[in-house]
């Protein structure tokens, strides 16, 4: 998508041969092309847990997007525990377009 950035020039060349004159003339735009972010929801289950000490649980977290362009996406997902620190991080390249995409990810806490 990114390709289709640039300077685009219009060129028209007029001629008149019996008198061996000729007009040249030109006009450019530069476009830009904007590529929007995907629309995305997230949600974790359980949203509220309690366990005993010394039991594991596993929690899930999905988002769902829908890919805004056709170009390949770099999806981090990221676990923050209560300190703010970062216990799991995952990287995932899409490569295709699809109309809705769904990931899922799960963190074991032990």
């Amino acid at each position: 998508v990114l390709f289709r950035s640039g300077q685009y020039t219009c060129v028209a060349n007029i001629s008149l041969p019996k008198i061996s004159l000729t007009m040249t003339n030109s006009s450019s735009v530069t476009v830009q092309v904007r590529i929007p972010m995907p629309d995305a929801n997230i949600s974790s289950v359980p949203l509220n847990t309690s366990v005993y000490s010394g039991t594991s649980i596993i929690i899930f977290c999905t988002f769902t997007f829908l890919p805004a362009v056709d170009t390949p996406l770099l999806v981090t997902n990221m676990w923050i525990g209560p300190q703010g620190s970062i216990i799991n991080k995952n990287r995932t390249t899409i490569t295709t377009a699809q109309s809705i995409m769904v990931y899922n990810t799960t963190l074991l806490i032990n």
